[in-house]
């Protein structure tokens, strides 16, 4: 008799413990996860984890954005994003071979003026349509360019920070908070449960890109010319007061891109043997649309931050124009006699 109750004590003992192990009878299923230090709350931790990735566990946990481990890639070729169409050959080399042209020397004796200008393009307007060409988007060259760690992203038009390409991915990308039917209740349809993922940013996004210029007075061949600095595609974020402000993903150096923008061919209206590239487009011919949205001050604000230009866009505009008016003639002024 004493036998045969101890061993019905045993059992009970066993099948306790092995319910409080998997969480039986819980209606949160935390107290697995809460359990530790056996070889138990492998089990529970694992459950744990089920729970999380079909969203029901997200009710009280932030997710957390996966980056992939990029690195730099600096050294390697220029990637391309288009097919090389077929053409016969007419003896002149192919946009493969294409190098970049370098700036003319410029000594600092012959350097008298200079004035630095921020501009924005806007890829919508019908004169820069080329940058969202499907057969080679500016907007993907530049974007993969920092995202796979072809070139040095920075963190601001300072350009003396170094933004790493795990930084570049994760930038524009938004926690997006939601609900969903419970699924340990799938009968009730007005059960519901919150959960968050990370909406990760495309390049397709982009629409905007912001130039950072210098204007520049070369004494010695005595002309006037810009010269792009760096550049930034541009994303919108809301923030908690409910204004949406345009900011840059990444600030990358012109000299540093120019090598992949010398190799990536634009698409010519006019003409299909005139072949540009968008280093081109950028450094040479300037074929784009845009508009001066800051230029060098004591206080380093954007126009639409000044006090006198915050409720009124049209200023805003016609400040931008005086601005670059004021360069028209002072470039005039230099040859008047």
């Amino acid at each position: 008799m004493k036998k045969g109750m101890l061993i019905v004590v045993t059992c009970l003992i066993a099948i306790n413990g092995y319910s409080q192990d998997w969480g039986w009878g819980d209606s949160g299923g935390g107290s697995g996860s809460s359990s530790g230090g056996s070889s138990s709350s492998g089990r529970s931790s694992s459950g744990s984890t089920g729970g999380g990735t079909t969203g029901a566990g997200a009710a009280g946990a932030t997710p957390t954005l996966a980056v992939p481990t990029i690195g730099t890639h600096y050294d390697d070729p220029p990637a391309f994003h288009r097919e090389t169409p077929y053409t016969s050959n007419d003896g002149r080399p192919g946009i493969d071979d294409a190098v970049v042209v370098p700036y003319p020397f410029l000594r600092e004796a012959d350097l008298k003026f200079r004035r630095r200008i921020w501009r924005r393009i806007d890829c919508r307007q019908k004169m820069n349509r080329s940058f969202t060409w499907p057969k080679n988007p500016v907007t993907q060259i530049i974007y993969e360019a920092a995202t796979k760690g072809l070139v040095r992203g920075y963190w601001t038009d300072s350009l003396n920070r170094v933004k790493t390409p795990e930084d570049c991915y994760k930038e524009g990308s938004k926690l997006i908070v939601t609900q969903i039917q419970n699924w340990r209740n799938p009968e009730d349809n007005e059960d519901l449960v919150d959960t968050a993922y990370y909406d990760v940013f495309k390049w397709e996004k982009i629409v905007r890109f912001e130039i950072m210029e210098d204007w520049l007075f070369d004494y010695k061949h005595g002309e006037l010319r810009p010269r792009i600095i760096a550049i930034a595609p541009m994303y919108e974020e809301k923030f908690p007061n409910g204004q949406t402000y345009e900011l840059p993903l990444f600030w990358i150096k012109m000299d540093d891109l120019r090598p992949t923008l010398a190799k990536s061919e634009v698409f010519n209206r006019y003409n299909d043997v005139m072949r540009i590239s968008w280093d081109d487009l950028f450094n040479q011919y300037r074929l784009f649309d845009s508009y001066i949205v800051k230029t060098t001050d004591w206080d380093d604000k954007y126009l639409n931050q000044r006090t006198e230009f915050q409720q009124d866009g049209l200023a805003t505009l016609l400040e931008a124009e005086n601005i670059k008016n004021d360069l028209f003639i002072f470039e005039h002024d230099l040859w008047e006699f």
